[in-house]
């Protein structure tokens, strides 16, 4: 087992046993849990709130079958752990279609949940890790296409991308080429981006499209120092 970091998984049942048991489990291992009771509530949770997991009860199919294909047109979570609970084998094949990750059927035996949790948790990880955005206010320098070089400021970096303030006239779709320097590391990078979302007040979005692997290296381990950070913080206040 990694390192016990929190990640964020958002239960959806009516039932209160189920509930009862997952959340024992799932409290057990770093998860914390949201609780919705019907698919409704939490298609509107998953639209506010960001979750590395969600679990999803079948008692009901034809929403949660729903609820699924929604969740997998959300860009935000494309990549985050689902896994369904079943009410018999035979809805195996269109939960995994629907985007299932993985899947418990009932009865649930506690060894096979437990094993279920245990694996699919290094995967929540690894999303929480992902998308988490890092705030960061640093001078960034961007090499458009054609034209000379200037200046921009970071608002926050992620593993995918970066959101920096800028008066240039930036395009969606248009790429770019940044060199920042990370705080603590001497060498600056250069990553090959492109211009994602312009919100038209100075804010851009940018994906990164060609990230040097010793720089893709540097900035995971520094996401990862910063993420341990920012949950150390989130804990103590919580004392």
């Amino acid at each position: 087992m990694p390192a016990m970091i929190g990640v964020r998984v958002l239960l959806v049942s009516g039932d209160i046993q189920t509930i009862d048991t997952l959340c024992d489990y799932m409290e057990q291992l770093a998860m914390h849990v949201e609780v919705c009771s019907d698919t409704a509530s939490a298609a509107g949770k998953l639209c506010h709130s960001k979750f590395e997991g969600v679990i999803v009860d079948f008692h009901d199919r034809a929403p949660a079958l729903e609820l699924l294909k929604k969740q997998r047109e959300m860009t935000s979570y494309k990549s985050a752990v689902v896994i369904a609970i079943l009410n018999n084998s035979d809805e195996m094949p269109s939960a995994f279609r629907a985007g299932a990750s993985f899947v418990l059927v009932r009865p649930l035996s506690p060894t096979v949940l437990l094993r279920t949790l245990r694996a699919s948790y290094p995967l929540m990880v690894r999303e929480r890790r992902r998308s988490f955005r890092c705030p960061l206010r640093m001078l960034i320098y961007i090499s458009p296409g054609s034209g000379p070089e200037f200046t921009a400021t970071s608002v926050n970096i992620s593993e995918g991308g970066i959101a920096l303030t800028t008066r240039a006239g930036l395009q969606v779709g248009e790429r770019v080429v940044l060199r920042l320097t990370l705080p603590g590391l001497q060498d600056a990078a250069r990553i090959g981006a492109e211009v994602c979302w312009n919100d038209n007040a100075g804010r851009v979005g940018m994906e990164f499209v060609q990230v040097p692997r010793p720089v893709k290296e540097q900035l995971v381990a520094w996401l990862a120092d910063r993420l341990g950070e920012s949950l150390l913080e989130e804990a103590a206040l919580k004392l």
